[in-house]
């Protein structure tokens, strides 16, 4: 009487054989397909943040994680399937195992759908949300601040897959070597599916290379010629674009140049190379209004060439800072079906120039440029300084 109502041992013979190689063929099929999904979908967004931020480029450390994530779940959801087809079988001991079974079925499957559901939800709204706000900077750090919440999903997919199984089966050695198991098929799919991202990266990195290859030429120069040695952070800040720290950076050297204080040579290094890539600040006023512009007015330069010796390494860089300002009023305008044939940054300064710098700008940098010029002490240093193109209206 007692074995009537007693579980039994949940055992390839109680599912089927056939039963049982289906569901480990199409877990496994399905870990497979869901690890991939996961790691494309990635680099697409990835991709797609392009188009109104920085690239996302994920840490060494960040990128492991993800990836491990990735795999974990794709696993225990490739269990899932695993699971719910082995409940499928007609063998029932106890009248309540039919009921159990089709209850265990429910309860998979509404895991598996709700689990997908959540990452395709969250996975999508939130970040385009957050990397279509202008000055996104990562302020929401998932890896950092949620990284348990990442390692608690698969460990309580794996849970639910087992919790009512328990109830139809004696099942802990299974529940146990399964474990195992899909900690295997984890690293084995992190090692098999997981997309370098240096492919992206690398496209990414062409799109911007002489922008990046004259930062570092120019901190290169700083650090030989004059000593200075730039932080890693400002270094990476110069290399971003829409970001909030990008942009503050372009309105803090601006401030600093507007004060009456002398201003420091990496400051003045930093304003050039900002000037030559053609930073912004994402800010945008009338047009011809004199807000639009975004670096050190050519009046707020002469005065610090003023503060300076005339031989001074200051002097020197303020004047290269006068030639970028030039260069950038005198970029040609670039026809849309040339494009192809010049770089982003050329690009951006051709479209910039043309509706974002305002008339008293380039009239008080020809200012600046005659009163330097008809000046003899700046003779040696202003000789290769560049006349001023003015654009037709």
């Amino acid at each position: 009487m007692t074995g009537k109502f007693r579980k039994e041992k949940i055992s390839i013979q109680n599912i089927g054989k056939q039963r049982f190689c289906i569901g480990i063929i199409s877990g496994l099929f399905s870990a497979i397909i869901i690890s991939l999904t996961f790691n494309y979908f990635r680099e697409l967004f990835r991709f797609l943040t392009t188009l109104s931020a920085d690239l996302l480029i994920l840490e060494k450390s960040e990128l492991q994680f993800y990836n491990y994530f990735f795999s974990s779940l794709a696993t225990v959801l490739g269990l899932s399937i695993t699971v719910s087809i082995w409940m499928t079988n007609n063998n029932h001991k106890r009248k309540k195992d039919k009921i159990y079974k089709q209850l265990s079925r429910t309860n998979i499957l509404f895991t598996f759908w709700l689990i997908l559901m959540m990452i395709a939800r969250f996975g999508s709204v939130v970040p385009f949300v957050l990397y279509g706000m202008p000055g996104y900077d990562n302020q929401l750090n998932l890896f950092e601040d949620y990284w348990l919440l990442f390692v608690l999903i698969p460990i309580v997919v794996f849970a639910q897959n087992w919790f009512i199984v328990r109830l139809i089966y004696r099942s802990t050695k299974w529940i146990f070597f399964s474990f195992l198991i899909c900690i295997a098929i984890t690293f084995t799919l992190k090692t098999t599916t997981s997309i370098n991202q240096e492919i992206l990266n690398t496209a990414y990195y062409k799109k911007f290379e002489s922008d990046y290859n004259y930062i570092d030429q120019q901190v290169n120069k700083a650090k030989s010629e004059y000593g200075i040695k730039y932080q890693e952070n400002t270094i990476a800040t110069l290399k971003k674009w829409s970001t909030e720290s990008s942009t503050e950076q372009v309105i803090n050297l601006k401030s600093t140049f507007s004060k009456d204080n002398k201003v420091s040579l990496d400051t003045i290094i930093l304003q050039k190379i900002v000037i030559k890539n053609f930073k912004e600040n994402g800010r945008y006023f009338r047009r011809n209004s004199i807000d639009n512009w975004r670096y050190a007015f050519p009046k707020d330069i002469l005065r610090q060439l003023e503060l300076y010796d005339i031989n001074s390494n200051e002097s020197k860089e303020l004047i290269e800072i006068l030639k970028e300002q030039i260069d950038l009023i005198n970029t040609p305008e670039i026809d849309w079906e040339e494009y192809d044939k010049h770089t982003d940054t050329e690009i951006r300064k051709s479209f910039g120039i043309k509706y974002n710098v305002p008339r008293q700008i380039i009239e008080q940098l020809q200012k600046v440029r005659d009163s330097i010029m008809n000046d003899t002490k700046y003779n040696e240093i202003s000789k290769d300084l560049p006349e001023l193109k003015y654009r037709d209206e």
